[in-house]
């Protein structure tokens, strides 16, 4: 007959492995997530805090998972650089392109960006994109548009010059400083209505690049992980409400690829 210690025993085993496995869950090193510093309404920072709609993302991704998780915030070529070298795990947001896929796995697509060339809205000299010729236009590096006009042979046609972030690119439109400047509409948008400067779209020839989460090549479990809550997200439509919290005003050209 089992006396009073081996019920205590049977009775503790059980206890002392749920407080082994919940302490071991709370000391699992969080998944380290890489965002850019200044790309609104995206990815930004907001007096220390990681915010905007890639960020948001990620929030709802780990959380759905159950997994701890980190933001890495810093400007985009060291975001890019961590991932590659394996100081991080994942980054959101990342456009995918056939350079990136010789470094990278990527989930589904969750939204498309589109690069646009904006003017001043009071500028009637420039109607049309040759009249940026020999023009200083504020570039975006790796973009469709300059990708498009490397492929022409007319990038050599325009001033590019290079800023560190698109808050400056903006800026130095609204200065009078540029002619045009080159980013994803949605930023534009947003940064122009922050700063309080009338913008127009000169151009619009991208069809769209597909953006999605991004690790290195051949982390199959972790992208596995995560293109699986991608998928309950659309199902659930979770990712048109957020989509809607973060560009209310900027019709359908970013939204998810549901397909």
């Amino acid at each position: 007959m089992p006396n009073f210690v081996t019920y205590k025993k049977l009775l503790l085993g059980p206890l002392l492995l749920c407080l082994s496995l919940t302490a071991a869950a709370q000391q699992a090193t969080p998944i380290r997530c890489g965002v850019a510093t200044g790309f609104p309404p995206y990815q930004f920072d907001q007096q220390g805090d990681t915010q905007g709609f890639d960020a948001d993302m990620a929030r709802l991704i780990f959380k759905r998972l159950g997994m701890p998780f980190q933001f890495k915030q810093q400007p985009w070529d060291l975001v890019f650089n961590e991932l590659r070298f394996g100081n991080i795990e994942v980054i959101a947001g990342m456009e995918i392109n056939d350079l990136r896929t010789k470094f990278f796995d990527f989930t589904r697509p969750y939204y498309h960006r589109y690069d646009v060339i904006f003017i001043l809205e009071d500028n009637q000299e420039i109607t049309k994109v040759e009249d940026l010729h020999n023009e200083l236009v504020s570039g975006d590096r790796h973009s469709y548009i300059e990708t498009h006009w490397k492929e022409l042979g007319t990038l050599y046609n325009f001033r590019i010059i290079g800023t560190q972030t698109k808050a400056q690119s903006m800026e130095l439109l609204k200065a009078g400083k540029i002619e045009a400047a080159i980013m994803p509409k949605a930023v534009g948008l947003y940064l122009a209505q922050q700063m309080e400067v009338g913008v127009k779209i000169l151009d619009n020839p991208d069809p769209g690049s597909p953006v999605a989460f991004a690790v290195k090549k051949g982390n199959i479990e972790l992208l596995a992980k995560i293109d699986d809550a991608l998928n309950s997200f659309i199902e659930e439509g979770e990712i048109e409400r957020l989509y809607q919290k973060w560009f209310p005003l900027h019709g359908t050209d970013n939204r998810h690829d549901a397909r």
